[in-house]
């Protein structure tokens, strides 16, 4: 056994290359070797540091794997189903096989920004890169809090930024021609006209819809767990909860869908019906599949002859047509259900950039005009007078 005292350190360079570096914790040796000096320095101020802050040597021995299974757990109290399953499938997929084995101790910031590196080298997304560090930045900032590791290392790496995708939308003449193309459907009719999410068209149900004031109230979205099913959710932000007024044709289109089309498709489901009071249920009052939306989508736009586009490019679409004809940034967010900084950064081009109206107003503000009066003792005078906000006295 060492006689090295509780949190003492030592870095040795090995006959056959390598860098040894040991710390005492509680009286045991805790060792690891090192191919580079600057790692095992790096290590070796690490653990020193996490000692003085309390670290067992139990807890020493803790791998990446058994405190983010811990960490999850403790995140699913908290967050939203699809936040919680798409952290564990992440993590399954990119942290577990790079990472999952590795002790907390050997976790530093050169290993983190090698692993971005080699999930790009992979062609992994970077937006899903981006993700892979948020879950690592919050499950280090908990390690840290406990002791288990000196500091959050995520903060000390670059993560690279994701490639903005150039959205695609269509002008007025092919919405006008899609939806000639589907004429008795207002579920693609309600896409356009409000720019809603493809989760909360699916999670709309009719006591969202006030036929006498036309306002359709989103309140939740339906979202599909990996292993089947549905769950309906909150929208993310405090954004998406949001009231939106139809007009009359729209509404009377829906009464049609309430009226007719839904006894319909109960009366053909019969038993297999199940009653969830969705406004666009499946054939059995499910909601729809999210895949199988954008799928038709995606053949309805083959048959009308018009440009590919994702189904979450109606959005855009919306976006794009509303600013473009002068509505306020602030009521387009609104009726999106964005914030306002958000929708600025995405749509900003599509605002109107009428310079001239403005030049024009400033141009009157600042011009100085030249007037003639009478004085007070009767003769002819010229002076110049500033008219406008500059001028005060």
């Amino acid at each position: 056994m060492s006689n090295r005292s509780h949190g003492e350190g030592s870095l040795s360079h090995r006959s056959n290359g390598t860098w040894l570096a040991q710390v005492s914790i509680e009286g045991k040796r805790v060792s690891h070797t090192f191919k580079l000096r600057k790692d095992a320095q790096e290590w070796l101020t690490s653990t020193t540091g996490q000692v003085r802050q309390g670290l067992t040597y139990s807890s020493s021995k803790t791998t990446v794997d058994e405190l983010l299974t811990i960490w999850l757990a403790m995140k699913k109290t908290k967050s939203r189903p699809a936040t919680e399953e798409q952290y564990r499938r992440l993590t399954r997929l990119y942290i577990s096989p790079h990472m999952g084995s590795m002790k907390l101790q050997e976790v530093s910031p050169t290993k983190i920004q090698r692993l971005y590196l080699d999930l790009e080298n992979q062609n992994v997304g970077r937006r899903t890169i981006q993700l892979v560090h948020t879950i690592l930045h919050g499950f280090l900032g908990h390690a840290a809090r406990l002791g288990l590791v000196a500091q959050n290392w995520a903060d000390l790496v670059e993560v690279p930024r994701p490639d903005k995708r150039e959205m695609s939308v269509w002008d007025e003449t092919q919405v006008s021609k899609f939806l000639m193309t589907v004429p008795d459907d207002p579920f693609y009719r309600l896409a356009f006209t409000t720019g809603m999410r493809r989760g909360e068209l699916i999670g709309l149900q009719w006591k969202d819809l006030d036929w006498n004031t036309g306002m359709l109230h989103i309140t939740r979205q339906v979202y599909e767990p990996e292993g089947g099913g549905f769950i309906f959710q909150e929208p993310k932000t405090e954004q998406g909860k949001r009231a939106i007024r139809l007009r009359s044709g729209l509404i009377e289109a829906l009464r049609k869908q309430f009226s007719t089309t839904i006894p319909l498709m109960k009366a053909i489901a019969g038993d297999d019906w199940q009653e969830n009071d969705l406004i666009f249920p499946s054939d059995k009052g499910t909601p729809r599949n999210g895949y199988n939306v954008s799928k038709n989508f995606d053949k309805a736009i083959k048959q009308a002859g018009l440009p590919d586009i994702r189904f979450h490019d109606i959005r855009h679409t919306v976006a794009s047509y509303m600013l473009l004809h002068g509505e306020p940034p602030t009521r387009v967010a609104g009726i999106l259900g964005h914030k306002v900084a958000v929708l600025l950064d995405t749509y900003a081009h599509y605002i109107q950039d009428d310079q001239e109206k403005v030049s024009k107003l400033m141009d009157d503000l600042t011009t100085v005009t030249a007037i003639e009066f009478d004085s007070c003792n009767g003769l002819q005078q010229k002076e110049s007078v500033l008219i406008g906000k500059t001028n005060e006295k």
